[in-house]
């Protein structure tokens, strides 16, 4: 089989595991309602907060979102890798041999992203892609997640907004996997590029679900998330969250 179709029987597989959408499953059973019509109307775990008004069903609905954005990526990659990979690594980058399944975990990882934010059994907008960068960075690299939660605090006091500082970190990470040595990366993922691709990839499907909150932003409509204000006591931590 090409590699080609590989990658798209790869891409299918994550998409399909992907889409699944716990979050809305927790709500309608909680609840009875579409958790598309509650609050942000994105299928993910802070909008099952507002919706429920349940932290503990809010944390099972993001956990049960990360597991499914893992399996999607793991299942098809050693799929990919047991049935497909074959042959002597490529020299595609100056500085690494590249893997096929490298990039195989890229596409993977992309798909459950697209599976994610667009759910084919919802026909519909689905999450934004935050579990799904935290179960990427999970399966291809769990190092880069302390730089991620390095970064998320720095960008969200300079920014202020949930969904750019979300977009911008996941970007950054990409930008920091670049130039890791060897030695911090995976022995499943070795190729810089392959993980760098993954994070690039997910930054830019999250960053095409932001236009509504480019509007309110615009019109002063979006609320900025104030953690310092939160860790002073100024304002209760869960709801400067919730913004």
């Amino acid at each position: 089989m090409h590699f080609a179709v590989a990658y798209i029987l790869v891409f299918i597989g994550s998409y399909l595991i992907g889409s699944i959408p716990f979050s809305w499953i927790v709500t309608k059973l909680k609840t009875g309602e579409d958790l598309r019509k509650i609050g942000s109307g994105n299928v993910g775990g802070r909008n099952v907060y507002r919706a429920t008004k349940s932290r503990n069903l809010g944390i099972l609905a993001g956990i049960l979102d990360l597991t499914r954005s893992v399996t999607a990526i793991t299942s098809s990659y050693f799929i990919f890798k047991y049935f497909f990979e074959q042959g002597d690594p490529i020299q595609f980058w100056p500085y690494t041999d590249v893997i096929p399944s490298c990039f195989a975990l890229t596409i993977a990882g992309l798909g459950a992203a697209f599976g994610h934010n667009w759910p084919i059994y919802l026909l519909s907008h689905g999450g934004r892609g935050i579990t799904v960068v935290l179960g990427s960075l999970l399966v291809a690299n769990p190092i880069l997640i302390l730089f991620w939660v390095v970064l998320w605090p720095i960008v969200i006091t300079i920014v202020g907004y949930s969904s750019i500082t979300y977009v911008l970190v996941t970007a950054l990470t990409g930008v920091i996997v670049l130039f890791l040595p060897p030695c911090m990366m995976m022995p499943w993922a070795k190729c810089n590029l392959a993980v760098a691709c993954l994070m690039f990839g997910i930054a830019l499907i999250m960053l095409s679900r932001q236009r509504d909150n480019f509007r309110k932003i615009r019109s002063g409509e979006a609320k900025k998330m104030r953690i310092i204000k939160a860790l002073k006591g100024k304002s209760k931590l869960s709801d400067e969250m919730l913004k």
